[in-house]
């Protein structure tokens, strides 16, 4: 057994090899989220996995329809989709985890009751593990680490890595890591030997932005150079690429609400509830799928303006629901940055630029822009206002 805590890791050892079974991740509160994906995977499966179960009820009664197969064929994608959030909040509440070494090779699985996910690590040289610790930051205070919620990464040579396991705490990660590496690195005594690393991570904001004086080549950004400051203007990036995929996943949304609706009102269609109370189920969903929609089309529509005037910082936002205005004094600025927003797509995080006030939490704008012309951005800003990137 590994650690003082009663939900100890199990540890086998059958010849050469070794075998670690995690316990559920003890997440605390943290498994609320894990309830609140399953409840939002439930709602979204509900409507088109009726349709779908009432299609094979009627291949019982009635003779085979291609039409009805076309309509149950679309729901089952929803169907799918739905499972996913299910899934993962399936694995917050109850998921654990299991590292192998087998013969050579290291195997991660992750493990949901009766369901289990394996996955066999490249076999090439490993460098070092890290013991990755998750942070945590509230406005302008300093990041936080969540040593709770830890993990292990293999660092191979050739610089590409691998998440072992994730969701633990540090000193499990750290005594399984020490461990693992003796197998991993052919013992204690190999020629080189596995180094186990503590490590962030996410960058912390405090350290310094990185300057950025030239404009990048493709940024339609206009600089307008004024004696007492500057002028950006800030162009809207399109719906494609403004909503950063929400504008696709809307279409997809209403597309799909505006089938099934359709098929609820076709004559000869059998009704399990009455319409009124469809229609009062149903106008959640279609708020929903409109909401996004909105939101994407206001993502691809706004565009901003950044001034400096003397010694002030006035910010200007246009979209689809009107425009928004900020002002700030030097004096209330302690930096100007590009940095994380908190949001992440494919496992990236996007990038906005990030005004820290000297009380009060971050000002964040422009999300999902070109990382390098955020810091172009912030870079001109910081020259002329003679503000810091770092927060101080």
């Amino acid at each position: 057994m590994i650690g003082d805590s009663s939900e100890a890791i199990k540890r086998e050892h059958i010849g050469g090899n070794v075998r670690f079974d995690f316990p559920c991740r003890p997440l605390g509160w943290g498994r609320l989220f894990g309830l609140v994906l399953v409840g939002f995977g439930l709602l979204f499966v509900w409507m088109p996995g009726h349709t779908v179960w009432e299609f094979f009820q009627k291949l019982q009664h009635e003779n085979f329809n291609v039409g009805n197969l076309v309509f149950t064929v679309f729901p089952l994608i929803f169907v799918v989709a739905g499972c996913v959030p299910m899934g993962l909040g399936l694995a917050i509440i109850f998921g654990r985890s299991r590292i192998e070494w087998r013969d050579g090779d290291l195997f991660c699985t992750e493990l949901v009751g009766p369901f289990r996910w394996t996955r066999r690590l490249p076999r090439k040289p490993i460098s070092k593990l890290e013991v990755s610790t998750g942070t945590s930051q509230s406005g302008t205070n300093p990041p936080k680490a969540m040593d709770n919620f830890s993990g292990i990464t293999a660092l191979f040579a050739d610089g590409s890595r691998k998440v072992i396991v994730f969701g633990y705490p540090k000193v499990w990660a750290v005594a399984v890591a020490e461990e693992l590496r003796t197998y991993a690195g052919g013992g204690l005594g190999a020629a080189n030997p596995l180094r186990v690393e503590i490590v962030e991570t996410q960058p912390s904001p405090l350290v310094a932005d990185a300057e950025v004086t030239q404009k990048p080549a493709d940024s339609l950004v206009q600089l307008e150079q004024r004696a007492e400051g500057l002028r950006l203007i800030v162009p809207p990036r399109g719906i494609w690429k403004g909503s950063m995929g929400l504008f696709f996943f809307a279409i997809l949304w209403n597309v799909f609400m505006g089938v099934f609706t359709t098929i609820f009102f076709l004559p000869g269609t059998k009704r399990d509830v009455t319409i009124g109370m469809f229609l009062l189920i149903i106008s959640g969903f279609w708020l929903v799928g409109i909401g996004m929609l909105v939101a994407a089309i206001n993502l691809g529509r706004r565009r901003a303006e950044l001034t400096v005037a003397g010694n002030r910082l006035s910010l200007r936002t246009e979209g689809i629901f009107g425009v928004k205005q900020r002002e700030w004094s030097r004096n209330e600025i302690t930096a100007i940055r590009a940095g994380a927003s908190g949001m992440e797509v494919n496992n990236r995080p996007v990038m906005e630029l990030q005004i820290h006030p000297v009380t009060g939490k971050k000002f964040g704008v422009l999300a999902g822009r070109n990382e390098q012309e955020l810091r172009w951005m912030a870079t001109e800003l910081r020259r002329v206002l003679k503000v810091p990137a770092r927060i101080t």
